[in-house]
């Protein structure tokens, strides 16, 4: 597990709830920026925003259902590192470790796993490792204040294209790493 130890929390913003928010979807938003997944949108409320491997499995197969609960579980970890990262702690949406849990029991489940705390663990280091990279660490902060501002301005709902470009002013479109390690892939063809 990459031993990263967060930056001095905001003491500007994290003490308000909506920043708070903001910090957490960002983590979200850039975590599918890692992942290579297009963003739909983003709605401002304690959940992970649309993705496109929301709407369609790459295949008909289960090791794409199985791939898209990873990543959902990689997602969400994204959002409370980067809470972690930014304010000192991940209070915003607690709710995430029992929806995480419970992904990682589907995984283990669907793949013969040991146990569904080696899955969980596997993938909170694959997100962890997507903000160790400075570049995705760095642009938690502008991205928040990004969709701070949307909200401010009334925007429940922001466009995963408006996401995208400001997401481009601080980490390039790149071909994306694997941060999936494929260790819970069944290679089932049906």
């Amino acid at each position: 597990m990459n031993d990263i130890s967060p930056p001095a929390p905001r003491q500007d913003g994290c003490g308000d709830q909506t920043f708070r928010l903001a910090v957490y979807e960002a983590g979200h938003a850039l975590t599918a920026r890692a992942l290579g997944l297009k963003l739909i949108s983003v709605r401002m409320l304690p959940r992970p925003p649309v993705i496109v491997s929301d709407k369609a499995f790459a295949t008909g197969k289960w090791d794409a259902f199985i791939e898209t609960l990873e990543i959902r579980i990689i997602e969400l970890f994204g959002g409370q590192i980067a809470e972690e990262h930014a304010c000192g702690t991940h209070t915003c949406c607690s709710g995430d470790i029992s929806r995480i849990d419970e992904l990682s029991k589907l995984v283990a489940g669907l793949t013969g796993a040991d146990d569904a705390e080696t899955v969980m663990f596997d993938l909170e280091d694959a997100a962890r490792e997507i903000f160790a990279n400075p570049l995705y660490r760095d642009a938690i902060i502008p991205i928040a204040e990004f969709l701070y501002r949307r909200v401010n301005e009334g925007r429940e709902i922001i466009d995963g294209d408006d996401i995208e470009a400001e997401i481009s002013k601080h980490i390039p479109i790149t071909p994306p790493q694997s941060w999936l390690k494929k260790v819970f892939s069944l290679g089932l063809n049906t």
